[in-house]
């Protein structure tokens, strides 16, 4: 039943124009959460992958709350910044440049550095200058907390 609501709203907003003209490669429902100083959110939502193109939805009863779009630059609702302002202002620390693909991207940050392979993917704990990370993605899901900076990022696969 989840599954089929998700899939009637994805095709309301494909026939009401509100989505992307990016061609979209795959698609994927989560239960996401977001939390960081500026918001805290967690509904169901969608991973979008296109060529060189992110897009993280969170949905609450039909309505889009959340809407992420990761290209040369960053838009958060409609807002454009470079990646590296992006950082600064949803991270609170300017870590590196493409870090928010790769968390999105479900790939190791900082060069792999202290990863950790466990069964179905991998571990890592950074501490860095301004931020502790604790980042673990096992299968389609991820868990990124950043406890220096109060930052947490879930997505949870919705099967």
């Amino acid at each position: 039943m989840k599954k089929s609501l998700h899939v009637m709203i994805f095709i309301i907003l494909l026939l009401s124009g509100c989505a992307t003209k990016i061609p979209i490669i795959s698609s994927d429902t989560y239960l996401i959460t977001i939390k960081n100083k500026q918001m805290a959110l967690s509904d169901t939502g969608f991973l979008n992958h296109g060529k060189d193109y992110i897009n993280v939805q969170i949905f609450s009863v039909g309505a889009v709350l959340f809407n992420l779009e990761v290209q040369e630059n960053v838009c958060l609702d409609g807002r454009c910044t470079s990646r590296m302002e992006f950082n600064k202002l949803f991270f609170e620390y300017p870590h590196y440049e493409a870090m928010i693909n790769d968390i999105l991207e479900m790939k190791p940050l900082y060069d792999g550095k202290n990863k950790v392979t466990i069964e179905g993917g991998f571990e890592q704990e950074l501490d860095l200058l301004g931020s502790h990370i604790s980042y673990k993605v096992q299968g389609k899901s991820l868990s990124f907390k950043d406890s220096k900076n109060g930052i947490l990022i879930k997505l949870k696969e919705l099967k």
